[in-house]
């Protein structure tokens, strides 16, 4: 059971990682258009075009069915929606990443792929969203803002637990925040560049709504796809929501109270961990990993007659890395039994 968590978790991180490359890679590309249009166009090859191979799209399509289908996954596993605000901002933009990206990866991607003589290059993308479909620009913007934030929060909690980030801190947090900016700036200015190309070049300006109206006969077709996307992400939404209540509706009579040091109490439900106990209380507890038994901050001493599950290994791992006490619990991973 423990290494079957522990393949998950792996699995989980990996495919965020390898999303995360990919968007990097995309975001990099923006930023040149603070050099020029021509610019961005001739990078795209080195930074995009792997990535929109056969086996490029078939592993990007991959990792995100798995990142995403593990997150919601975790989140079904759940006993309690007591979370740090940290995990609540990642959990939330996390859930608003697949329904804000639909637009974009059907509109391009999908549409290169049905039809041969469309061309979704740099030019035609930036037309559309500075002059045609200016609505399309600030949802991209949101896009790139919510896209990488939940990245960052998830390689920032990855990292800072490692022995080595002190090091890289001052690297990475520098580059965290560089690159969403400049990927920014870069897609303003090169926005700026088509926008003055198309009005005095019409000839290029032609070229570009051929593309629309290509775009525009698939429109019904990439509507229907669009839309069972949108079916299939809701339902699975819908069931670990479905999920959730149900567990609260059978556990929520099954009242289990917990006592702390210095004489205070709080209440919580059969199947919670202490530390989510705290949360649910608005008791302060220290917790660097968010609940995943890496940190050791949120241990506690706990008697002997303690009704709790028994430790797992990845607990009594974490607890001897941090040479913690006999009597001592990882609040994340203590759970009530309420036995008695």
């Amino acid at each position: 059971m423990l290494y079957s968590r522990l393949i998950v978790r792996h699995i989980r991180l990996g495919s965020g990682l390898f999303l995360l490359l990919f968007i990097t890679c995309h975001l990099c590309n923006l930023a040149l258009g603070l050099v020029s249009l021509d610019t961005m166009e001739r990078w795209r090859g080195a930074l995009l075009i792997p990535w929109q191979t056969n086996f490029g799209q078939a592993l990007l399509l991959a990792a995100a069915l798995i990142h995403a289908g593990l997150g919601l996954a975790s989140l079904a596993s759940r006993h309690s929606l007591a979370m740090s605000r940290t995990d609540w901002v990642q959990l939330l933009l996390g859930l608003a990443t697949p329904p804000l990206l639909v637009n974009h990866v059907v509109g391009l991607q999908v549409m290169s792929d049905l039809v041969v003589r469309f061309s979704a290059d740099y030019e035609y993308v930036l037309a559309v969203y500075w002059h045609y479909a200016p609505l399309f620009a600030l949802q991209q913007l949101l896009v790139v803002v919510i896209v990488w934030a939940h990245g960052a929060i998830g390689l920032y909690s990855t990292l800072v637990l490692k022995r080595t980030w002190p090091r890289l801190a001052p690297i990475i947090i520098p580059i965290l925040f560089a690159v969403p900016i400049l990927s920014l700036l870069g897609f303003a200015h090169a926005g700026e560049a088509v926008l003055a190309r198309l009005a005095t070049d019409a000839g290029w300006r032609a070229l570009i709504e051929q593309n629309l109206l290509i775009r525009q006969e698939m429109a019904h077709r990439l509507g229907v796809i669009q839309t069972e996307v949108f079916l299939v992400y809701g339902a699975a939404v819908a069931a670990t929501v479905g999920v959730l209540v149900a567990k609260s509706l059978r556990r929520r009579r099954m009242r289990v109270m917990v006592s702390y040091d210095g004489g205070l109490t709080a209440h919580g439900r059969v199947g919670m961990s202490v530390l989510e106990v705290s949360r649910a209380n608005n008791i302060p507890h220290a917790s660097v990993c968010g609940g995943r038994a890496r940190c050791g901050t949120c241990r506690i001493i706990v008697p002997a007659d303690a009704d709790l599950d028994a430790p797992a290994e990845a607990e009594l791992a974490t607890l001897h890395r941090v040479q913690a006490p006999a009597d001592a619990r990882l609040a994340c991973q203590a759970h009530l039994l309420g036995r008695r």
